[in-house]
């Protein structure tokens, strides 16, 4: 069942990597070819949004660090 569980961790993961990717080669994409400034931050937030995502689910896993001062 641990297996199963590591498995599809890893797939999520791979997946949310993979829209952080897409989003920031479109966002490029759309720079280079003179997009309207209203689609580029469109572009620009989505880019951002799945960074956000790939970070909260990278952080999910951890503990907290506990202050010893």
């Amino acid at each position: 069942m641990v297996w199963w569980l590591i498995f599809i961790d890893m797939r999520l993961i791979d997946t949310i990597s993979n829209v952080v990717t897409e989003a920031k080669n479109v966002y490029e994409t759309a720079c280079d070819k003179g997009v309207p400034e209203k689609e580029l931050d469109r572009l620009e937030k989505n880019y951002y949004e799945s960074l956000k995502l790939l970070r909260i689910y990278e952080n999910l896993g951890k503990k907290p660090k506990e202050d010893n001062s």
